[in-house]
Order: structure tokens, then sequence, then C-alpha cells
């Protein structure tokens, strides 16, 4: 009985050690696919998981290998959108900081070979120095405008909404737009409920407004009109201004609103594609939306912010 129980447990020991030695093969195999999977990834490599559905620990960690995969090949595909991104954009404000650059080049370089040859008039100077001005408002104009869609466009700037007078917003743009429309002879026509709520924040929705207002007044004929209208419904506050101008080409509606965009009717009308760009991303952060319609005359520009459980 003693030898008997002897070679049993001789015999137990035997299988347990070979049983031992094959799962020791079987997880050094496993560790080597696994270094092997991450080799892969590290040299770029796509993989897949071979044991999907299993329930072994070698199943589980190439699932999450996988899983990692996906992730840092997401996170590389954002880094070269945004990297592209910022190349376009850096072009975009090249380009378009290049005129106002060159006049101020321009009419410096005429100014000082003037003052040089002393045939300079006091006129002719005043005429250089007042053409170098405009073009300094609009580098500091597109500079101020560039900042803004950069803090927009990476939320350095919140929209911070409260309970203000909408229609006092709308007012204050009205009188921001004021002079500019006087001096092109621009009527408002002007409809306004006698009462509406809506949470914005006067400062960054009134400039989206005045935006709207600034197209309408630019591409207007002259001694011609502007029809600024608000309304409230159940689910909508609505901000509409309707010009007779130049108008649009059709499908062009969306158009409009892609940064640096300009109208293919505007000839001589001075612009840079900025201001519907910033009024959409402003509106868009009050949870709205804007859109444009052609007219038979001009077009119909209309803001919709919800009113929630203000109304």
């Amino acid at each position: 009985m003693y030898m008997e129980a002897v070679a049993a447990l001789a015999g137990l020991a035997a299988g347990a050690s070979a049983v031992y030695v094959r799962q020791r093969r079987c997880r050094e195999r496993e560790l080597e696919e696994i270094a092997g999977l991450t080799e892969k990834i590290l040299n770029g490599q796509r993989i897949e998981a071979s044991s999907s559905g299993e329930e072994t620990l070698y199943a589980r960690i190439e699932n999450r290998l996988v899983r990692v995969q996906e992730s840092m090949q997401g996170r590389t595909d954002a880094a070269e959108r945004s990297r592209d991104e910022i190349k376009r954009l850096i072009s975009e404000i090249a380009h378009q900081m290049r005129t106002p650059l060159a006049n101020v080049e321009t009419y410096l370089g005429l100014m000082l070979d003037g003052l040089e040859e002393e045939d300079l008039s006091e006129e002719t100077a005043a005429e250089y120095a007042d053409a170098m001005k405009r073009s300094a408002e609009k580098l500091h104009f597109l500079a101020e405008n560039f900042i803004k869609m950069s803090r927009l466009e990476h939320h350095i700037i919140q929209i911070r909404k409260e309970d203000a007078d909408i229609l006092r917003t709308v007012r204050n743009a009205l009188g921001q737009i004021h002079s500019q429309a006087e001096e092109k002879g621009i009527a408002f026509e002007v409809t306004l409920p006698g009462a509406a709520a809506c949470l914005h924040d006067p400062n960054w929705l009134g400039e989206a407004v005045y935006n709207l207002l600034d197209n309408a007044v630019k591409y207007s004929l002259p001694d011609g009109r502007v029809e600024v209208t608000v309304s409230v419904n159940e689910m909508f506050l609505k901000i509409q201004v309707r010009d007779f101008g130049i108008g649009i080409e059709p499908g062009e509606e969306n158009a409009l609103f892609q940064r640096f965009y300009r109208g293919k009717r505007v000839t001589d009308q001075e612009g840079f594609g900025i201001g519907l760009y910033l009024a959409r991303e402003i509106v868009n952060l009050h949870g709205g939306f804007i859109a444009v319609r052609r007219m038979r005359e001009g077009i119909m520009m209309e803001i919709d912010l919800p009113v929630g459980n203000l109304f």
C-alpha cells in the first residue's frame, strides 16, 4: 500500500508539473504575442482583436490594446486636423492683412520721397496720412476679430447668459449702426413687441445683432431701407433683419457663414467676410441658430433663440 501511495503521489506531482509547464509555455506565448501587439502599436501598425468574445486574460488585454490604439489614433487625427486648421488660418490671415500692409508701405514711401525731394504739399501729405490711417484701422479691425474668433472657437471666452432685456440689446445694436446708416441714407423700420424675455449675453449677442445690421447696411443701395423685427412664440425669440440690397446668388445661403467668405455679387463694398461667421458662432453658443433667405430684393437674416421657461 505504501508503495502504491508513493507511486500515486509521484504521478500526481508529475501531472501537476506537466500542467504547470504547459501553462507556463502558454503564458509565455501569450506574453510574446502581447509584446508583438505593443510593438505594432509603437510602429504605427494597425492591430485587431483576434480573441474577441473570449473571457481569457489574454483576450481582455488584447481588447484593451485595440482600444488604446483607437484612442491614440483619434487623438492623432484630431491633432492633424487642428494643425491643418492652424496652417489654413495663418494663410488666410496673411492674405487678409497683405493689402492694408502694402497700402501703408506704399503711402509711407510716397510721403518719405516727397519729404526728401521737398515737394510734398500739405494737402498731399494729409491725403497720404489719411490713407495710412484707414489701412491701420483695417489692420486693427482684423487683429481684434482674429482674437475674437480664436477665443470663441477655443472656448476661452464663455457666453454668460442672463435674464437681460433683449429689446435693449437690439436697441443698443441699432444705436451703434446709426451713424453708418445715416451716412448712406439708410432708413430703419423697426418692429418690436411690448416685452420679450430670453436668456442671453448682452455684449456678445449685441455684437451678433450688430454684425447682421452692419451686413444689411453695407450691401444696401444708397437711400434704401432695412427692416428689423423682433417676435416671440412658445419656442423661439426671433430677430429678423431684412434688407433690399444686392442680395446673393442661389446656393450661397450657407456659404455666407464661412470664415472670410464674400458673396459673388460683392464689388466695391469693403469687408473681410468675418461678421456673419462671428454672428453664427455667438448664436450657436447661445443654443440658437441663424439662417439667411434669398428674397426678390436683398436677403432676410434671422436669429432664433430658445426662450425656454421664460416665455
